[in-house]
């Protein structure tokens, strides 16, 4: 009996383990009372399904932290069902865009520009539930798990990862906010400011991320505070740049072009690196899977373990 244990754990593919019956869908608000944590915190993570591999391998890291407290956002059926058979909590994004492209839906695209919009009336949502918003790509290699400190900067402070590449100067300079990594605390501040920037992106023909910016740090930066922040004087809202050292983007420091990546971003004492600043899903997914921050096995289906032996070349 113990062996038939021992070889069932050695084959474990981790999904979740439900432990009552339910029936699908389940609505937003009956996710977010399971997913929670104590502090009524939770991390959304938004995909299609070209991103599925991708998707997997941040929920196997988020696995790997003992991360628990996360919702995927399915912005199309294909990954909505894919994402029940894998076990994941899963809701469908409201009002998504439709005909979602397999290999051209990256920055600066059309179909790019509709997707991040899904994103923050999401997290609106969210908060107007009363819960706070941690909004992930799953494209961010999460190194530790970056909660605590986070929520550490309290209410009426969005936190948000900065898209500047120059290594020195300003890191809040116009259109630098990056709205695929930040923390939104739910209070009534918070949701005011959320509201404008849903608001300003809805009648915008780019993506959220510049309707974020002009929003809270004003067109051309006019509501910047010194070099890591900006305050909305309409909702009082504070935004903090993060430190790059601990959050940086793909273009910073020249990261993702080190011979041994994590090697060093752990040095630098990163909690997080964004796989952004490169055009398309295929060098995209090419670039972490051969960096090594990669944690799903794309032909098993199973999370990757120290003990596994895959040939990820063979991904490609």
């Amino acid at each position: 009996m113990k062996s038939v244990e021992g070889i069932e754990r050695c084959f474990e593919k981790e999904p979740l383990k439900l432990l009552t019956s339910i029936s699908l869908p389940l609505s937003l608000d009956s996710l977010l009372l399971m997913r929670a944590d104590q502090k009524k915190t939770i991390i959304l993570g938004v995909a299609g399904y070209s991103y599925k591999d991708m998707l997997m391998s941040w929920v196997c890291r988020l696995h790997h932290l003992q991360v628990s407290n996360f919702l995927v956002c399915a912005l199309d059926d294909e990954i909505y069902d894919f994402s029940v058979l894998q076990g994941l909590p899963v809701i469908k994004c409201a009002n998504p865009p439709t005909n979602i492209s397999f290999d051209d839906c990256h920055f600066g695209t059309e179909c790019f520009q509709k997707v991040t919009k899904v994103k923050s009336r999401t997290v609106l949502q969210i908060l107007k539930f009363g819960y706070n918003v941690l909004l992930s790509d799953v494209d961010v290699y999460w190194f530790k798990d970056p909660l605590t400190y986070l929520s550490s900067f309290g209410p009426a402070v969005l936190v948000a990862q900065s898209d500047e590449y120059n290594t020195t100067g300003p890191i809040n300079l116009p259109r630098r906010l990056n709205s695929g990594f930040y923390y939104a605390h739910s209070d009534n501040i918070t949701i005011a400011a959320l509201e404008k920037v849903v608001k300003h992106a809805a009648t915008s023909n780019l993506s959220e991320q510049p309707s974020f910016y002009d929003t809270l740090c004003g067109e051309g930066g006019s509501y910047r505070l010194g070099d890591y922040q900006c305050l909305d004087p309409e909702t009082s809202l504070v935004v903090h740049f993060l430190n790059r050292n601990l959050f940086p983007n793909g273009a910073y420091e020249g990261l993702w072009e080190k011979k041994d990546v994590k090697k060093a971003c752990i040095k630098r004492g990163c909690l997080i690196l964004h796989n952004n600043w490169i055009s398309g899903r295929q060098k995209k997914l090419e670039r972490q899977v051969l960096s090594g921050l990669w944690d799903y096995d794309i032909n098993t289906r199973m999370c990757l373990q120290s003990w596994h032996k895959t040939n990820i070349r063979s991904y490609f």
